[in-house]
């Protein structure tokens, strides 16, 4: 009987044990596949201190294909570009309007993806080498979505193909930008020195280190985008 007691105490430790290893486990895995951001400077270091910060989220979808962009932001009620299709798309020099951009980077090759995203419905994707040498831009994606939940606020669904990314990305970045003219604001998730002298987004040493390969696994060879023509 004791030995029994003995036998049974054991086998429930054991089995305490293994769900706390598995609990923790799946945890590792689901939070590994989703990242928050939140944009909380303007380009130069100033602090934001007028509105709520821009927030990004990205994960992976269910097929593991696609990355997943989610931006809850602030709207500001700029003029929406000019276009005369009802469903808007890829429009191009969208940094001209209110919008969130998001910069994916390999510094092994300098390859990276821009991508921008309006609170209109428009966006923009575009293919660089180095540093603003632009290899393709206007491409599609197959699903952007843009909600008002309220009059100052939009919210943008994304999800973006592999195949749009370099491989090996190991550096991120991502911008906001609102207002017109001599009003301009220039937001930036790792912003550039207080001395700076003017906002430029492809300042790529400024760019930080992700873990991207544990949202996509791209693999050895950059995606089927940029090989095509």
């Amino acid at each position: 009987m004791v030995n029994d007691k003995k036998q049974f105490i054991k086998l429930l430790i054991y089995s305490s044990l293994t769900i706390i290893i598995l609990y923790l486990l799946t945890k590792r895995r689901t939070s590994a596949r989703k990242m928050n951001f939140s944009i909380e400077n303007q380009w130069n270091s100033k602090p934001i201190i007028d509105h709520q910060p821009v927030q990004i989220s990205l994960s992976t979808s269910d097929d593991k294909n696609h990355l997943v962009i989610k931006i809850d932001a602030p709207f500001f009620n700029d003029p929406a570009p000019p276009t005369k299709s009802l469903n808007p798309g890829p429009y191009p020099e969208l940094w001209n309007y209110e919008v969130v951009e998001l910069f994916f980077l390999s510094s092994s090759t300098n390859h990276y993806l821009e991508l921008e995203f309006s609170p209109h419905g428009h966006y923009l994707v575009l293919l660089l080498l180095d540093r603003r040498k632009e290899l393709k831009q206007m491409l599609p994606l197959p699903f952007y979505q843009v909600e008002r939940p309220s009059s100052n606020r939009w919210i943008g669904q994304a999800q973006i193909p592999r195949a749009l990314f370099p491989a090996h990305i190991d550096r991120f970045n991502a911008y906001a930008i609102h207002g017109e003219n001599d009003q301009r604001i220039y937001e930036s998730l790792y912003p550039a020195p207080i001395d700076s002298d003017k906002p430029d987004f492809h300042r790529l040493e400024f760019f930080r280190s992700i873990n991207f390969n544990s949202l996509l696994n791209i693999g050895e060879n950059d995606g089927d985008s940029w090989m095509n023509n």
